[in-house]
């Protein structure tokens, strides 16, 4: 069993508005990334900040498109936020059985179902415990843990980060090389997210992400 977590929690406050429910192709920005970790991965849980509708409409309408309510979670954080960590390990609490967890950024919507699978693919078939794609020398995302990363990744502090606990297990964390450009953009300011536009018609293609 394959599980992904979508980090939503955060403020935006550099776009000065809800970046996660933003449109994007023919639905919303968490609602392509939702779409990539269902074509990828058994169930999905969605990490919102406290009562964020609309982040939270936006998931629900992308998992009724999808035909996919059953598979897709959504839950709340919590009421402060020291960093991205305490989300990924708020999702971590809700993986129980999963052999691999995929860990996707909700502001990062162009990436492609085929880099999940390669870092997916990699841990599940024993070749590390960590699995990071990788493009033109740089990390993306999203990154793939094997099950007996959870226990050591929910003792760790809130603060910390999933780079750290990268960096203090190297030799068991593999870059996977991946052709994926769109993994390495994220959006957290308007010109940012015109960026993610820009690539997307670049792309010339209006597939059925939502």
């Amino acid at each position: 069993m394959t599980a992904a977590i979508v980090l939503a929690a955060g403020h935006a406050d550099r776009m000065g508005s809800n970046k996660l429910a933003l449109p994007l192709g023919p639905g919303t920005v968490v609602g392509r990334v939702v779409a990539t970790a269902l074509a990828t991965c058994d169930s999905v849980i969605v990490v919102i900040g406290l009562h964020d509708q609309g982040t939270r409409t936006a998931v629900e309408q992308a998992a009724r498109a999808l035909g996919a309510e059953e598979r897709v979670e959504v839950a709340e954080g919590v009421p402060y936020d020291p960093g991205m960590f305490i989300s990924v390990q708020a999702g971590l609490r809700r993986v129980a059985g999963a052999n691999v967890v995929l860990v996707f950024p909700g502001d990062t919507p162009l990436i492609l179902p085929e880099t999940a699978i390669a870092v997916r693919d990699a841990v599940s078939a024993g070749l590390a415990d960590v699995a990071v794609p990788s493009c033109g020398g740089r990390r993306g995302h999203p990154v793939a843990i094997s099950a007996q990363c959870v226990p050591k990744l929910l003792a760790m502090s809130e603060r910390s980060t999933l780079r750290q606990f990268m960096a203090v297990h190297a030799s068991t964390t593999k870059l996977v090389p991946v052709d994926d450009w769109g993994m390495l953009l994220d959006m957290d300011t308007p010109d940012e997210y015109d960026r993610v536009l820009e690539y997307l018609r670049s792309l010339g293609t209006s597939t059925k992400e939502v």
